[in-house]
């Protein structure tokens, strides 16, 4: 996999080394192959891209994949400064436009009312055999009710994201769901919350594709006090080219689902998610998505 840096990134160093603290704050997870039936011709041209920026709530950092490329998933992280715990940030949105298929798309809000640093990360490549982003509208939902995103008959998510449009509103969940016989997902979910809400507005999407042989998924689940999460490898060096999270407990909501590099510093590569939370303890569910390099 090559890594491309945007301009408006940070130094690669300082993420790697931001990277590497937070893993070592986390558990991390082994994850096992589970090869699929044959199917589509393997992943091809799968690169990184990504771009960082400090923003007001709710603003967001846009992250196009090369000409040519399509983003077949993606993740944010949320920092800042002058946070005051891992309670006061949360993601707000991290998803691909439905009519930009190059486009990855991150925001995120701060309790204490300062600036965050927004990290927005397209995992692209060249557009795989029946790929389409499918999109499933706004629609008010119960706090925390999740929203599914199916793929087409005979088609699985190679990954997915969406964004939570409510007043001081928080993503909890982006994250695959039933799992077919060959062990890859065929729907997405997404759920948020929103501070003295009951409901939430809601907005999910999914990469969706033929099955390919050579993708894999592999999850791990955490349970600590906040934050929990960890870093989930991928097996026997391959590389990541996707993944998602999910967040339970009360008040919990999700500060990083994001791609981790071996070309940036960590061990291998693999899926990082982190949640956070007033209340304890909480539950960090997180998966990766695997292919050869």
């Amino acid at each position: 996999m090559r890594f491309r840096q945007h301009p408006l990134a940070r130094l690669a160093l300082c993420a790697a080394a931001l990277g590497l603290a937070m893993s070592a704050t986390g558990p991390a997870f082994s994850a096992p192959s589970a090869p699929g039936p044959p199917s589509a011709p393997p992943l091809m041209g799968v690169e990184v891209v990504k771009a960082t920026q400090s923003l007001s709530d709710y603003e967001q950092v846009r992250m196009f994949c090369p000409d040519g490329k399509v983003a077949i998933s993606g993740g944010a992280e949320a920092t800042a400064t002058h946070s005051a715990g891992y309670d006061s940030l949360a993601l707000a949105s991290s998803y691909a436009e439905p009519d930009q298929d190059r486009m990855w798309v991150a925001s995120a809000r701060n309790f204490t009312g300062e600036p965050s640093t927004v990290t927005a990360w397209a995992i692209c490549a060249w557009k795989p055999s029946g790929y389409e982003v499918v999109e499933a509208p706004l629609s008010q939902v119960p706090v925390d009710q999740p929203v599914t995103v199916p793929c087409p008959a005979g088609k699985v998510a190679l990954g997915g994201g969406g964004e939570i449009q409510s007043h001081r509103s928080s993503l909890t969940k982006s994250a695959p769901a039933a799992f077919n016989s060959a062990k890859q997902p065929t729907q997405w979910v997404v759920a948020g919350t929103a501070e003295a809400n009951r409901t939430v507005g809601v907005v999910a999407s999914a990469m969706c594709a033929d099955p390919i042989t050579d993708v894999t998924w592999s999850t791990g689940r955490a349970t600590s006090n906040s934050p929990a999460g960890g870093f989930l490898v991928c097996p026997d060096g391959r590389q990541v080219v996707g993944g998602g999270a999910s967040a339970s407990g009360p008040g919990a909501v999700l500060i990083s689902s994001k791609p981790g590099l071996e070309s940036e510093g960590a061990r291998s590569d693999g899926w990082w998610a982190q949640a956070g939370s007033i209340n304890q303890p909480l539950t960090a569910d997180v998966y990766v998505t695997c292919a050869t390099r």
